[in-house]
């Protein structure tokens, strides 16, 4: 057996939709690798630019599709069982949680590269992943909408001429427990693509003030908000004036009375 077959990768795919993605201009969304954490506020947001016409797609990388597979796996296994361990032995359950999860890992070789590929090689990989997924789309105008993670995956094929607008919210600029890791923003200095930023005033990955520290773009628009990484809510004014500004960057008329009352975007899932 070839050892391609253990690094086989399905790569970057489709969750869900709303709309047709075979449309001319198309909104990919990546989320954050913790996919627990969804905010209801950027859902929000995708509801009102899909209400002005635009398709919606959302994709997850490998990465994410993997905690996703080692959660379901373990949850079916084990999950009650050692979150009431846990509750008892905080330290104990959270050993057995990742041995389970790693003898999971071990029955999957289509997913080692989990393990041993270093995570800053993954957001490279999910780049290229995203790049090849455009190739499959008719659309000649993709606009990226990210959290977290995804924006490092966003702007790293921000290059390919088929993304002409990037937004993130919470850029991770720098691990909190981490050291810095250039991976994460050398390519910012060379970004061609207009690519808007929500940062929260107490996102641990970085404020908007962090930002100044590094040498971004003169394509990239840092917007201040109150709050920290998850963006779930903000309050009214400052929804709207976030709504607002991806509107206009968009090129998209705003509309705060559609923008006030939008319900958050479900789409269609893909696949099962």
């Amino acid at each position: 057996m070839p050892i391609s077959h253990f690094f086989a990768r399905p790569g970057i795919g489709p969750v869900r939709h709303l709309g047709s993605p075979d449309a001319d201009t198309l909104l990919i969304v990546m989320g954050r690798n913790n996919y627990r954490q969804a905010s209801s506020m950027i859902d929000r947001i995708i509801g009102v630019i899909h209400d002005r016409g635009i398709p919606v797609c959302w994709l997850e990388t490998r990465t994410t599709r993997t905690f996703k597979l080692l959660d379901h796996r373990f949850e079916a296994l084990a999950g009650p069982q050692v979150r009431a361990l846990r509750r008892r032995w905080p330290a104990l359950g959270w050993i057995i949680e990742r041995l389970i999860k790693s003898m999971i890992l071990l029955t999957r070789p289509d997913r080692w590269d989990y393990a041993v590929r270093p995570r800053k090689r993954a957001h490279v990989v999910a780049a290229r992943d995203l790049r090849g997924y455009l190739d499959r789309l008719p659309a000649r105008r993709i606009w990226c909408l990210a959290h977290s993670a995804g924006g490092i995956v966003t702007s790293l094929a921000g290059a390919d001429p088929r993304i002409t607008r990037l937004v993130c919210f919470g850029y991770p600029f720098r691990h909190p427990s981490q050291d810095e890791d250039p991976a994460r923003t050398d390519h910012l200095t060379r970004l061609d693509t207009p690519f808007l930023i929500i940062q929260g005033d107490r996102d641990p990955y970085g404020t908007a003030v962090d930002a100044g520290r590094y040498a971004l773009s003169g394509t990239i628009r840092i917007l201040p908000v109150p709050g920290g990484h998850d963006y779930a809510d903000l309050p009214g004014q400052d929804e709207a004036a976030v709504l607002s500004a991806i509107l206009a960057f968009l090129d998209l008329t705003p509309d705060m009375a559609a923008g006030a009352s939008a319900a958050p975007a479900r789409g269609v899932a893909v696949g099962g």
